[in-house]
């Protein structure tokens, strides 16, 4: 720090300087964090993670007395949410009453295992249609 104050010559002057390099430092920081915060992707995190990603990210910005609303984390959520998520990000989308984010937090992690579920059982139908000739029969 002493490099950025060598040329004040009172103390006045050198916490000015230091002021002005820890507001441009925050103002960087904070348009990093705003720029993270809305690329988001879920993609191939789970969910847990996806989600501890954007309150970490909410809670970075609050520490700069940046704060988001709870509003806005949903949304930030719900467009960042892989395709194999559209079905419930249309049902949330379309209710008149937005979720929380806390009760949203709750709800992904059903979907997922939903999702995972039917996956499982879509691939095992294809494995036995495939094993008997196409037929589907058992």
């Amino acid at each position: 720090m002493l490099r950025y104050v060598r040329k004040a010559k009172t103390p006045k002057e050198a916490w000015g300087d230091l002021k002005k390099i820890f507001v441009a430092k925050k103002t960087v920081r904070q348009h990093q964090l705003w720029q993270e915060l809305n690329n988001i992707q879920e993609m191939d995190m789970s969910i847990e993670s996806y989600i501890l990603n954007i309150k970490e990210l909410c809670d970075f910005l609050g520490s700069i007395n940046v704060n988001i609303d709870d509003d806005e984390m949903v949304q930030i959520c719900l467009y960042g949410l892989a395709p194999r998520f559209d079905a419930i990000r249309y049902v949330v989308l379309a209710r008149e009453n937005s979720p929380s984010f806390f009760d949203l937090q709750s709800m992904l992690p059903f979907e997922e295992t939903h999702i995972r579920t039917r996956s499982n059982v879509q691939e095992g139908y294809m494995l036995y249609s495939n094993s008997d000739g196409g037929r589907g029969q058992r």
